[in-house]
């Protein structure tokens, strides 16, 4: 059982406890997340599969023997994972999680509202724990595609949530930290690096900015860190893909990704037409649902660039608006 899983043990109730200190190591390796709820079932999922937690121990997957918590140990859970000041994570709470050891916390209740802005929660009936694991190795097939004679190429990693992209994310900075790149990581939740006492190996030569928005962190990082390349997970708002275009614009590549179940999906995202108007992203790397560092497709959008009016990508780039025709190819993974 790794640390990340362990230390989130700590926090639960001795019968939650008990079932999942009762799975098989082959199962621990398999977990990807625990829900907690109130009085109803909780689950996990193992290997893409939603089971049962058992009173007896372990999980099955016909629900006869459930465990629940009852509303008093959902908030002292809750509490916990807040590390007993839910104060200090209004930030994060507002976005609708907390982290704990790298390993976020979907909280689902009734939510509170101040000006049409949520605050909070009370009477919490679930947590949705997706637990956070170092897998060696696992972007090793990503590395080939973002990496190409010592360059690295600008991309977006691309899959539906759960996916296994933070974990991808995570290998690769490892990865790339041992070629001596200077990697920096913009972190704002924790979830790449993990946190003090379970930190994930990123290799010797990154840097990690946590704590701050994404935007903001993009731009701090690129004023003083130098890097030779940045890493963002769950690129999302306008704000964050203007950040993105000035870190492209000041020659500094980019990796980062976002949620779609295929490239078709994402370019229907508005946050992606900007950036393929600017003509900045090099690859888009589809991955498998359901096998951790396999890739199902790369679009090479780099192929499609050469007669763009580089006047008016200088343009995007730096306002990130503008049109811009894009007749970008497309290749199977066997090509790249």
């Amino acid at each position: 059982m790794d640390q990340q899983l362990s230390a989130l043990l700590e926090l639960m109730p001795q019968r939650v406890r008990h079932a999942i200190q009762s799975l098989s190591p082959g199962q621990c390796a398999a977990l990807t997340e625990l829900r907690l709820r109130v009085n109803r079932p909780c689950t996990l999922t193992l290997a893409g599969e939603t089971v049962f937690l058992s009173s007896q121990g372990g999980a099955t997957a016909v629900c006869d023997r459930p465990v629940w918590l009852s509303q008093d140990e959902m908030d002292e859970v809750y509490l916990k994972l807040c590390r007993n000041s839910v104060y200090a994570r209004a930030q994060e709470i507002g976005q609708g999680f907390v982290t704990y050891c790298g390993c976020r916390a979907g909280l689902c209740g009734e939510a509170v509202l101040e000006n049409g802005e949520v605050v909070g929660f009370r009477k919490l009936s679930a947590i949705n724990l997706r637990i956070a694991r170092e897998q060696r190795g696992a972007a090793k097939e990503l590395l080939d595609v973002v990496l190409e004679k010592g360059r690295v190429l600008p991309t977006l990693l691309v899959a539906p949530p759960g996916c296994g992209k933070t974990t991808m994310l995570r290998d690769l900075c490892r990865l790339l930290a041992l070629r001596r790149l200077r990697v920096a990581v913009i972190d704002e939740r924790a979830e790449i690096a993990g946190e003090p006492g379970h930190p994930f190996d990123l290799g010797g030569v990154t840097e990690v900015l946590s704590g701050l928005p994404k935007a903001q962190g993009m731009e701090l990082a690129l004023r003083t860190l130098s890097p030779q390349v940045m890493v963002v997970d769950e690129l999302g708002s306008e704000e964050e893909v203007r950040a993105m275009l000035g870190v492209l614009n000041a020659g500094v590549p980019v990796v980062a990704s976002c949620h779609a179940a295929s490239f078709e999906q994402l370019t229907r995202r508005p946050q992606f037409q900007m950036l393929k108007k600017a003509c900045v992203v090099s690859r888009v790397v589809v991955l498998e649902e359901s096998s951790l560092g396999n890739i199902k497709e790369v679009v090479r959008l780099e192929e499609g660039y050469d007669e763009v009016d580089f006047h008016k990508r200088d343009s995007l780039l730096l306002h990130g608006a503008g049109t811009v025709s894009d007749p970008g190819r497309r290749a199977p993974l066997s090509d790249a």
